[in-house]
């Protein structure tokens, strides 16, 4: 009796050992998913844990409040025990298997431009990697058809090609013109899927070894250390070709398609980016919120350059909004440590990072940057003013007002004269001159020992908070934002931000029913909103690198997924 009790016990405590040596076996061991990034490609994104990455979703501040009204499941995510059993032992329904288990990753590796008359069309070359921890004998056919069934929905009748590679079997799905497809590979647990069949190969290369990848290359490595990455539920990396390439994308996005704009898009884009090394992207949860943290590596000498001008001596100061209206849509405090001296270091910084040509068109350009404030002068403007300047934005569509302690009065009033004209008209409103454009609904003012520029309505708009008092500092949403501020650091500017719009935009992807909440909940959605922190970031300049810093509801991730699927919210 005993023996055979003593036998069962043995039997049981085997069965427990072979089952935890079987869960730890099939547990996943994290992919450096870097290994499958060409050197030569323009950015990086990563994000090692989607069950993680969608509950923090779910545990927002803004999820939680703004789920219920607008009409989303306050869980996005699978079933938490099917998810947790699937990642520990890879049972359960497939899909949940693949997202619990999945790590993914997209390589944007260049862009095809078609130019057809005035209209320039870009195509990024985008590759996505799946490491599915889970055998390609499993996962397989369920991979290709979810494919399938994306390949049917956007293309009206897709042609199927399957072809080898270098030993790499391939499929395609491509549009029945020819212009677009959706090509991809198995490589062991991975699937890769691009929109280039190129792109895919690269990729598959740099994974084998046929080429070498990010994971090797040392400014990468620096970068995944300066964003905290190792923690974080999504990263990013761009190189310096890639910054260059954003920055060509979005001086075209601001200009037309002509050869002229063409041109001075890419001149642009190779004066300003000479300035930067790389960059990166980290984002995280906390406290209820999304962290970002974007590092800018700078070329060598460029900080130490703007070091002494732009390190400010002290940190912002949050009690002078005397001029920020309650309702602001953003507000941006500025600080230098010498603004005279900080600009015309600037300007050295660019001119000694760029060719003969991009010297030459650096000026003007650095010129054009308060020029949508009614500035066209920013040498005089910066000796004309203190160490300390604020933009405010009343709305999301219109221009700031500008407002700098008034240093030299009569250099000050000679800029504004050069926007409004020689002949203004001319107001006072207490101790307060007004000067307003006879042309156009343009003015500035002058109040105690500050200056105020911008659209007449909401200089005057600011003008009547101040004597109000009742600006943006005595809101609870400004107070909630401000426990978060450290300012001890010395910040060179730090912005307060309304992110109602893309935090509604954001939750409403997920609706059962586009748009159907806001005829009946309209009022519980304003009153959720309302009990949000303002989003909030700031910029410190560091030894090599600019570190920017934010919070906010969804980050900059939900910011693009707004984008990409945008609302009309009102």
């Amino acid at each position: 009796m005993i023996n055979r009790r003593r036998a069962g016990i043995i039997i049981i405590a085997l069965f427990i050992g072979l089952a935890v040596a079987w869960i730890y076996w099939n547990r996943p061991q994290k992919t450096d998913m870097s290994q499958f990034a060409p050197v030569e490609g323009l950015a990086f994104i990563e994000a090692n844990d989607l069950s993680a990455l969608v509950t923090g979703i779910e545990q927002t501040n803004a999820w939680q409040a703004l789920a219920a009204p607008i009409g989303a499941p306050s869980r996005i995510s699978p079933n938490r025990w099917w998810v947790t059993l699937a990642r520990w032992t890879g049972i359960g329904p497939l899909d949940a298997v693949l997202f619990a288990r999945s790590q993914v990753a997209v390589v944007f590796s260049g862009a095809e431009g078609n130019q057809a008359g005035n209209t320039l069309t870009i195509k990024p070359l985008t590759t996505f990697i799946v490491e599915t921890h889970t055998s390609q004998r499993r996962m397989r056919a369920r991979v290709e058809r979810h494919l399938e069934d994306l390949a049917r929905r956007i293309y009206k009748d897709p042609i199927f090609v399957r072809k080898t590679i270098d030993n790499v079997e391939f499929t395609e799905w491509t549009s029945a013109d020819g212009t677009h497809q959706i090509v991809f590979a198995f490589l062991d647990s991975a699937v890769i899927v691009g929109n280039d069949e190129t792109s895919v190969l690269h990729s598959i290369r740099a994974r084998i070894g046929g080429g070498p990848s990010l994971r090797d290359v040392a400014e990468f490595k620096d970068v995944r250390l300066r964003t905290q990455s190792s923690d974080a539920a999504i990263f990013g990396f761009v190189s310096q070709s890639g910054i260059k390439s954003l920055l060509q994308a979005y001086a075209l996005y601001r200009s037309d398609s002509s050869p002229d704009a063409i041109t001075g898009a890419r001149i642009f884009a190779d004066t300003f980016g000479g300035l930067v090394k790389n960059a990166g992207w980290s984002a995280s949860f906390r406290d209820g919120m999304v962290e970002d943290r974007c590092s800018v590596g700078l070329a060598d000498g460029v900080a130490n350059k703007l070091r002494t001008s732009a390190v400010p001596e002290r940190g912002p100061d949050l009690t002078n909004l005397q001029f920020v209206p309650s309702s602001v849509q953003s507000v941006s405090l500025y600080q230098l440590r010498d603004s005279v001296s900080f600009w015309s270091e600037l300007n050295a910084a660019v001119s000694s990072h760029a060719d003969l040509i991009g010297a030459i068109a650096a000026r003007p350009m650095l010129k054009s940057i308060l020029k949508s404030y009614g500035i066209d002068d920013p040498d005089a403007f910066s000796r004309a003013i203190g160490t300390r300047f604020q933009t405010i934005r009343v709305d999301e569509n219109s221009p700031a007002v500008l407002v700098a302690d008034s240093f030299d009065r009569p250099a000050l009033r000679n800029l504004a004269l050069r926007r409004l004209g020689q002949n203004p008209k001319s107001e006072k409103i207490g101790d307060t001159e007004l000067l307003l454009s006879s042309a156009d609904n343009w003015a500035a003012a002058f109040t105690d020992n500050y200056f105020l520029i911008g659209p007449s309505d909401l200089v005057r708009r600011c003008l009547l908070t101040q004597s109000t008092s009742a600006s943006l500092s005595t809101t609870e949403q400004f107070r909630k934002s401000q426990s978060h501020v450290d300012v001890s650091l010395p910040m060179i500017a730090l912005t307060f931000t309304r992110d109602e719009r893309m935090a509604i935009s954001f939750v409403e992807t997920f609706a059962h029913q586009q748009r159907s909440a806001f005829s009946t909940k309209g009022a519980e959605i304003d009153q959720a909103t309302r009990s949000l922190p303002l989003a909030l970031s700031a910029t410190v300049l560091g030894d090599s690198s600019i570190e920017w810093t934010s919070r906010s509801s969804f980050g900059l991730g939900g910011s693009l997924a707004a984008q990409l699927f945008p609302q009309d919210y009102k």
